[in-house]
């Protein structure tokens, strides 16, 4: 984890180093050495898909650091009601520092790509807030969409007219309607895993991950980066 730490400019944490106390799960250290072992591989390889010196960047404001904690469990609180189930992953901007915290039982690239997307989302925001000609807005990615479509903007309650929008080649699942960052995630996590199917020439998916990759490329310091990164690849 600490030579991770090192290669990737993030903070790896493992077993009791983790701090297991977040505002929606209740956790439990991972201390099993197969399962913390089988999570690290998952982890470096799939922080090793993006270019060199990206986490660097994703600082910003306050946000000193990206930590990922490596847990045994995430258990809903019994008090939360704006998630639908217990999860394998949340991030969370901690004030000082941006956390990502993975099940370890329940690791997945697909999962990590999905929550780096949440902290791109945090960084780009802050970025379009003090340089006016940024590319981002969230007023914006609203074009992107289907017309008379609008977010649910919640976790457990998608009204049933918007699901006929899942014919509309705009949305990879339903989860991707719940709201924009989670539309976006599910881009990310689909194009980091290489699902040329979901990107089809022509469809709104292929569109908006278009945007996303533009508008990462004018808020990061692309020098050093590869000409295509691999969440481009399947716009090519």
């Amino acid at each position: 984890a600490a030579q991770l730490s090192d290669r990737f400019g993030v903070d790896i944490r493992i077993a009791e180093q983790c701090s297991l106390d977040y505002s929606h799960y209740d956790s439990y250290a991972l201390t099993d050495p197969t399962f913390i072992r089988s999570a690290l591989d998952i982890l470096e390889e799939g922080l090793s898909k993006y270019p060199e010196g990206f986490f660097r960047q994703l600082t910003y404001g306050s946000i000193e650091s990206i930590r990922i904690e490596l847990v045994g469990g995430l258990m809903l609180k019994s008090d939360v009601t704006t998630h639908t189930d217990d999860a394998g992953a949340f991030a969370q901007d901690r004030g000082s520092y941006y956390g990502i915290v993975l099940n370890g039982f329940l690791m997945s690239e697909k999962t990590l790509h999905h929550e780096f997307s949440h902290i791109i989302d945090s960084r780009l925001k802050w970025d379009s807030m003090i340089r006016e000609d940024a590319l981002y807005s969230e007023e914006a990615w609203l074009t992107f969409q289907p017309e008379g479509f609008h977010y649910a903007m919640s976790y457990t309650d998608i009204p049933t007219e918007l699901l006929h929008f899942m014919e509309s080649r705009y949305f990879i699942t339903e989860y991707a309607l719940t709201y924009p960052t989670e539309d976006r995630a599910r881009l990310m996590e689909s194009a980091m895993c290489n699902y040329t199917w979901d990107f089809e020439p022509g469809s709104g998916t292929r569109k908006k991950l278009q945007y996303y990759a533009d508008c990462i490329r004018d808020c990061f310091d692309t020098e050093g980066w590869p000409e295509t990164t691999l969440w481009e690849q399947v716009l090519k």
